[in-house]
């Protein structure tokens, strides 16, 4: 599918929200709880509403469940609920042992009364994002294909993405596509070993994070040893059993996401932080070089946002960039990038999509924010966004782009806020 100007259309499913929560809290209490999650958008699936097939059953209708206090035997029911589907109590007891009970009955997080909401938005945030996580990549270099292919297909059919990679040289380049989690090398190669190669790896700043695990028939202690010095994370044999390779693999590398998480990430939304978004720009600019294609960088920027915080507080302006923030990842695909690029200003970009076609994307999703009831103490209101998107086909540097994505934001706030302009491709 095409639009007018020959450029592929964003494939858009319309949204309906973040995921939904199922509630267990008493009738009388459950609406003020509600009415929080559904602003951080969110659907609410209350109880009292949920056949009990739906929690046992391990269907995905659900992002996680909140059990009050409140209900008859709480802990009970988390005990019932899917093992491995998130389940948050809000209780008064916070004893050692009353959490260690939880603990056995399979309760992810405990809240403690009064309700703080942006700690229920954190765990919420963190139960969607480890639901939504894109496969781990590994990167394999190794110079016998047939020993490369055999360790590939081991890790695909444990879930992984697995890219291969025989000549050594092209080890970087590899990288700088594919964005491996890990990187899984045999230590004796042509041209150069893998100690070598793990050195030059290393000498990249982006790369400095990446697990590097070497598998080889390498018997020599010293040599072993000088692996991890420059660079290897484990030495490993081979042969190995396919189930040890998995587990050592996906342990090393879910670890090396955490961690890179904690860094990339925006510490109250989860998105992409000024810096990754950046880089990601950078990464994604010299990938169109590379295949000939394009994408939109969309600015957005929340509307009279000073004025929400001043009459409010800062703890509901929060709640509206979470919304916002939760409003856009579930309005995106997961090939596409969404940062919060400073304070109210978010950045996304949508891959291999036109200007055209990334407008009606963005104004889907600004007719939608729009109506996301907001309440402080008592008092509703709305928020509202405005945008701007260009388009990367016209060779512009990084810089440039995001300077037309702006200039573009800049006109939908003076032709009246809450609307889309777009500059073209």
């Amino acid at each position: 599918m095409q639009d007018p100007d020959g450029s592929n259309l964003h494939p858009h499913v319309p949204v309906e929200g973040t995921g939904s929560i199922a509630v267990f809290e008493r009738p009388e209490l459950i609406g003020p709880l509600a009415k929080v999650i559904r602003q951080l958008n969110y659907a609410v699936m209350p109880g009292a509403d949920i056949d009990k097939a739906c929690l046992t059953s391990g269907t995905d209708r659900f992002t996680a469940a909140i059990v009050s206090d409140a209900v008859d035997a709480p802990l009970e029911l988390c005990a019932s609920i899917l093992p491995n589907s998130p389940k948050i109590v809000i209780a008064s007891d916070t004893s050692f042992s009353f959490r260690l009970a939880a603990a056995r009955a399979d309760v992810s997080a405990i809240l403690t009364r009064p309700l703080v909401i942006n700690e229920l938005a954190d765990w919420l945030e963190h139960f969607t994002s480890e639901r939504s996580v894109t496969p781990t990549s590994i990167l394999i270099v190794d110079d016998d294909l047939l020993c490369a292919a055999f360790h590939a297909e081991i890790l695909r059919a444990a879930g992984m993405q697995a890219t291969i990679v025989s000549d050594p040289i092209e080890a970087l380049n590899a990288m700088a596509a594919a964005l491996p989690d890990l990187v899984l090398m045999d230590v004796q190669m042509p041209v150069t070993d893998g100690i070598e190669l793990a050195r030059v790896i290393r000498q990249s700043r982006q790369y400095l994070a990446v697990p590097i695990v070497f598998l080889s028939a390498e018997s020599n202690t010293s040599r072993q040893i000088e692996a991890r010095k420059f660079g290897g994370d484990v030495f490993i044999k081979k042969p190995i059993d396919p189930h040890q390779l998995v587990s050592l693999v996906r342990l090393r590398a879910d670890r090396a996401r955490i961690m890179r998480s904690k860094i990339e990430r925006d510490s109250l939304t989860g998105l992409y932080n000024h810096g990754s978004f950046k880089d990601r720009l950078n990464h994604e600019m010299e990938r169109c070089r590379r295949a000939g294609s394009g994408f939109s960088l969309v600015m957005i920027d929340i509307d009279c946002f000073k004025q929400i915080n001043d009459n409010y507080g800062h703890p509901v302006g929060d709640r509206v960039i979470r919304a916002l923030a939760n409003l856009l990842t579930a309005g995106s695909r997961k090939i596409d990038i969404v940062g919060r690029y400073g304070g109210e200003e978010f950045g996304i970009m949508l891959l291999d999509t036109s200007p055209h076609a990334a407008r009606a994307v963005i104004e889907a999703l600004r007719q939608r924010f729009c109506v996301i009831p907001f309440e402080s103490s008592g008092r509703s209101f709305g928020a509202t966004f405005s945008a701007g998107i260009a388009g990367s086909r016209d060779g512009a540097s990084p810089q440039q782009l995001i300077a037309n994505a702006d200039a573009a934001l800049y006109a939908a706030k003076r032709n009246g806020r809450d609307r889309v302009e777009s500059l073209p491709a």
